[in-house]
């Protein structure tokens, strides 16, 4: 019997398809950001499954250094964070008010913006420190300006409640122009100053994201919360004068796959789905069992290309769901590994390169990968 449970559970299935993640880069990206804003505090955002990259293998990546929170969406991410790093968890989305029970409060900090969250935080009878989280314009979420006399009145009957922070989100901080996120900052303050009016004293001031961490200039500010520039993507237009310092930040992520099918193709035949792709010549044609389930998207069939070894081939036909079809020379075997997505950012196989093709943005390619891929760190 033990020979047999070893068999069954003592070795893991080797996948068709990986993600790997560099630890070592990850962490120059973290020290990087750290260093254009050296005087504030650095919030590393995990949310959406790590950006794509798994979120229980970044959480581990945090857990040495001194990194005063990991930012969170929700509550199933803050279980696995809390499972995986000994750092203090700030929850940035609300959640069903029966839900707070279930948290650490010791070890987490909420953002809050709904008067009914401060009434049931108070009812727990906790000591519980919160970030009040000002509307400066985006309107999607946040305390608005004209509420937040009401909502201060509120917090003084609410000794348990501890004001720690006050927080917003930079909507345009990505354009050319500074307008729009200077307006931004000029609300925050004047909200924030109307609450130290009222005698709370919170410690920390964030409104930057990524692309923000180069836009101010302000030490106001006492945190940021980076996302996509940790995992080593630009956020800003290429005609940004700033956009040429993030040449310091390198993605994270690389995707390999394996080929499971080779085919010979002969003039007149066809790929894949609706005829759409007929060679003129003889063609060899590799499969990979990577589709749009995994998130190569459908949208970006012909356009993209995998690298074996020093070469480039191109993806030819309809991408399927669970696979993709590639025009291929005589130098790949079945079961050879090839890369989907290089971390070389320049690479024709880059990440940002998927997300041109398939009309859309490096933080919807990210986030959409599919989550069965196992993540590896190297």
């Amino acid at each position: 019997m033990l020979w047999f449970l070893r068999a069954l559970f003592g070795s893991r299935i080797k996948p068709m398809n990986m993600i790997r993640l560099r630890k070592q880069i990850f962490l120059q990206n973290l020290e990087y950001l750290q260093s254009i804003q050296p005087q504030a505090a650095i919030f590393p955002v995990l949310k959406s499954n790590a950006y794509g990259h798994g979120l229980k293998q970044i959480a581990k990546m945090l857990s040495r250094t001194d990194a005063p929170y990991i930012a969170v969406d929700s509550y199933p991410e803050y279980v696995i964070v809390k499972k995986n790093s000994h750092i203090p968890i700030l929850i940035l989305g609300e959640t069903l008010l029966e839900n707070y029970t279930k948290f650490d409060h010791k070890k987490t900090t909420f953002c809050v913006y709904n008067i009914w969250t401060i009434r049931h935080l108070w009812r727990l009878g906790k000591e519980t420190k919160i970030h009040l989280f000002f509307n400066t314009g985006m309107n999607r979420e946040g305390i608005q300006e004209d509420q937040l006399s009401g909502f201060l009145k509120e917090l003084q009957s609410h000794p348990n409640l501890i004001v720690e922070g006050v927080l917003s989100h930079c909507f345009d901080s990505d354009n050319i122009s500074d307008h729009m996120i200077n307006d931004q900052i000029q609300r925050f303050k004047r909200m924030y100053y109307k609450l130290i009016d009222t005698w709370f004293t919170p410690k920390r001031r964030h409104i930057g994201n990524s692309a923000a961490m180069f836009k101010i200039k302000d030490e106001f500010f006492n945190a940021y919360r980076p996302g996509i520039a940790l995992y080593g993507y630009n956020p800003l237009n290429p005609q940004d004068s700033l956009y040429k310092h993030w040449n310091n930040l390198l993605p994270v992520l690389s995707i390999s796959s394996r080929v499971i099918s080779l085919q010979t193709v002969w003039p007149g035949e066809w790929v894949s789905y609706h005829h759409d792709y007929r060679p003129s010549d003889k063609q060899n044609i590799a499969t990979l069992p990577f589709g749009y389930a995994e998130w190569l998207t459908r949208s970006a069939s012909g356009k993209l290309f995998i690298k074996h070894r020093k070469t480039f081939f191109r993806q030819v036909g309809v991408i399927c769901m669970n696979l993709s079809t590639y025009a291929v020379d005589n130098s790949l075997s079945i079961g050879d590994e090839v890369e989907i997505i290089s971390d070389n950012p320049r690479a024709k196989n880059s990440l940002t390169n998927l997300a041109e093709q398939s009309g859309t943005i490096v933080y919807e390619t990210l986030v959409k990968l599919d989550r069965g891929i196992r993540r590896e760190v190297v």
